[in-house]
């Protein structure tokens, strides 16, 4: 396995010192806590509709309630992003994106599962295939994983100490462009995830491998990838500004190198964070939990696991504002 570089080493380290400083002080990869049974000696929970959160997070409500949510819940939302300072490798401008999106998570019987679909349109920068002058660029991307849980499936609490539950996560992650490159991507995600224990909200980390194949239109070729190495983390943490209900949430993942790519470039170790600061506006309304705006950032380094010696424009750091309606 390569050296990681001193960059990543840096982004690396600083999530890893908020996660832990966050776990303690109270969150487009994202898998929903697992929700162990309760054990006898905690108080029940209040049964209520269900409402928040992405691949990148888990029922709100279920969230803010003391213990382990409820073991079958669902959260449906639709939601809106716009950012200015995307990159794309080998594209030499910044990027602006609309991205309109759609997400459903929830427990089930056996565990927990979350899919969402992004439409990005990018500006002129990232033009479709043929030029600038047939407008910006339309992106289709998918992503969905599925975590059957320890607990549920042996109908007992299985965790310990700070750990509330262990299972297995399977995924994928879909996705066409119609630009000059013309990606096709195909990934499939498999490891065992842990979920930690919080008083509110939820933090949880899976260790697996993950598969690619691709398509690079400017060569004509089709790519296959070797399985890859592949963490990834997602969080969800409920609380308030005076009167003002907020949300922090988001995910992180890391993937190792997976060999050549179109080009006949050796990838490299690449890390993805999206996060997200949200506040309940529907609550000052008679509507909680049912319409939430705020800011949001994406930080992309080696991005597709392109090295920036082989490509300009392979960091994408990019603030971000959005609002999301949860049904």
């Amino acid at each position: 396995m390569k050296k990681i570089p001193p960059a990543l080493r840096k982004s690396l380290l600083g999530a890893a010192l908020f996660c832990c400083l966050s776990e303690f002080s109270h969150a487009e990869v994202f898998s929903p806590p697992n929700a162990s049974p309760a054990s006898p000696t905690q108080q029940p929970l209040v049964t209520q509709p269900n409402a928040n959160a992405p691949l990148e997070a888990p029922d709100l409500k279920s969230a803010e309630q003391l213990g382990a949510p409820p073991v079958s819940w669902n959260d449906t939302y639709i939601g809106y992003r716009y950012g200015s300072n995307f990159h794309y490798p080998g594209v030499p401008e910044k990027v602006a994106q609309n991205i309109g999106y759609l997400t459903t998570i929830g427990g089930f019987r056996f565990g927990s599962y979350a899919f969402n679909v992004d439409y990005l349109v990018s500006n002129s920068a990232n033009p479709e295939a043929g030029g600038p002058s047939n407008g910006g660029a339309q992106e289709v991307y998918s992503v969905g994983r599925v975590t059957l849980s320890a607990g549920k499936i042996l109908g007992r609490p299985v965790g310990i100490g700070v750990i509330r539950d262990v299972g297995m996560t399977v995924g994928y992650e879909f996705g066409v462009k119609n630009d000059s490159f013309a990606q096709r991507a195909r990934m499939l995600v498999l490891g065992p995830t842990v979920e930690f224990k919080l008083p509110r909200g939820f933090l949880n980390f899976t260790a697996g491998v993950r598969t690619e194949s691709n398509h690079n239109g400017i060569v004509g070729a089709d790519v296959h990838f070797n399985p890859a190495w592949h963490l990834e983390s997602s969080w969800l943490f409920p609380f308030r500004a005076g009167p003002v209900p907020l949300m922090f949430r988001g995910f992180a993942s890391v993937t190792g190198p997976k060999g050549k790519d179109g080009f006949g470039v050796e990838t490299t170790t690449e890390f993805l964070t999206r996060m997200s600061l949200l506040a309940d506006l529907g609550s000052f309304i008679g509507h909680p939990r049912a319409f939430y705006a705020g800011l949001g950032y994406e930080y992309w380094y080696h991005m597709y696991g392109t090295p920036t010696h082989a490509a300009v424009s392979t960091i994408t750091s990019a603030p971000m504002v959005m609002a999301e309606i949860h049904f």
